[in-house]
């Protein structure tokens, strides 16, 4: 709706699907969005896999990835083999940009930008 409404459908496209479907999508994005990912719907097994896929897929160089929460909480407490250092940078966010008073500063610090460093 919100795409519709301030005409972004030329340039954004909304996928549901299971991310471990989509190594092509992955492998060519600009920008990966994940809100509130995997712990509420995955066993820790398949959390584990499901960022073991990510950790393979994004690669371009330059890219985005948007988490809420950070990675390092997401993979706090998985068996994974996932070196964070050659494959992300977390880039640090303002989050004083906006000066409203109904902002939500808990859960605007729950959103962490990393650029993706290798392919």
């Amino acid at each position: 709706m919100i795409i519709k409404k301030y005409q972004f459908t030329d340039r954004i496209k909304v996928l549901h699907a299971d991310i471990c479907t989509q190594d092509a999508l992955l492998q060519n994005a600009d920008v990966v969005i994940m809100n509130n990912v995997f712990e509420y719907f995955l066993d820790e097994v398949e959390q584990a896999r499901a960022w073991e896929y990510i950790s393979h897929n994004v690669r371009k160089q330059g890219s985005l990835l948007v988490t809420v929460p950070s990675i390092e909480e997401s993979l706090s407490g998985l068996q994974v083999n996932i070196q964070l250092s050659p494959w992300v940078e977390e880039v640090p966010l303002n989050y004083d940009v906006y000066p409203g008073n109904d902002i939500d500063r808990e859960a605007l610090e729950q959103i962490h930008l990393y650029k993706i460093l290798q392919q």
